[in-house]
């Protein structure tokens, strides 16, 4: 073999060896995992996506007389989209606070508010921003009912271990709540709140469960019903208000929680 046909030979094998290595490109581009979800993925698209419930949530978010978004979780909402230099879409499709929670695990929206509690049963699916506001739990109960149960005792001995029916927001986190804390009770769903205040005046439950911010406000709006409705608040349960964060955007939840804490 001349020193000539040597050479051409080490050429092709170079050659070839290039090409092989250049044709398994495609394939490894195939293969490389998309980018994670997460803060920079946001602001490579623009937009920061929040989900919120189709219905008003008064002091929280509500619509104005020409259908925009209004409230204090939206300015916040805005707020973080400015800070991360992105536009902000409201998806305002949810029907209930626990939709607003699967939007955000189903990849349809990055963040979400809505006056959302922390729940163990949440927290397996999405994360949490540190509490913007904390409100403690309380009961709107039947004064007649609870007194004849309590037997000449306090009210709060019945209350405290309630076992009656007891009635809750469908797909809020109070279900979740009602049967950690008065697993003796019967918890009765109902759709709205309107539904459940409903159900109490008609007698269908004993009490109705939730923060003590909106059992206030339903005594406010209609003072007659402190006649036969009494209010309970119940000191050592807390109602962490917090925005529900994508599960894998972890960057997003220390950029949030840096905005609650400069923004306090």
């Amino acid at each position: 073999m001349t020193y000539g046909m040597l050479l051409r030979g080490l050429f092709a094998a170079v050659v070839l060896a290039v090409w092989i290595a250049l044709s398994a490109l495609p394939a490894l581009a195939e293969s490389r995992p998309a980018l994670t979800r997460d803060l920079q993925s946001i602001v490579d698209a623009k937009v920061l996506r929040v989900a919120l419930t189709r219905y008003d949530l008064p002091s929280f978010h509500v619509r104005g007389s020409d259908g925009a978004l209004l409230g204090p979780e939206i300015e916040m909402a805005r707020q973080i989209a400015r800070a991360l230099g992105v536009r902000v879409e409201f998806v305002d499709n949810p029907e209930s606070f626990d939709a607003v929670v699967d939007f955000i695990a189903d990849g349809r929206a990055d963040i979400g508010i809505s006056k959302l509690s922390q729940t163990y049963n949440r927290l397996k699916r999405v994360r949490f921003s540190e509490p913007y506001v904390t409100l403690r739990h309380a009961l709107l109960f039947n004064r007649v009912a609870v007194a004849r149960a309590a037997g000449g005792q306090p009210p709060a001995a019945v209350l405290q271990k309630y076992h009656a029916r007891l009635g809750v927001i469908a797909g809020s986190a109070y279900v979740d709540f009602a049967h950690r804390n008065f697993p003796a009770a019967s918890v009765v769903e109902a759709r709205s709140w309107e539904a459940a205040i409903e159900s109490l005046l008609n007698g269908q439950v004993t009490a109705v469960y939730r923060d003590e911010f909106e059992i206030r406000r339903v005594l406010k709006n209609k003072p007659a019903l402190n006649v036969q409705f009494g209010s309970a608040v119940i000191v050592d349960q807390n109602a962490l208000l917090s925005i529900a964060i994508c599960d894998s955007c972890s960057k997003l939840q220390e950029f949030i929680n840096y905005h609650i804490g400069v923004t306090r």
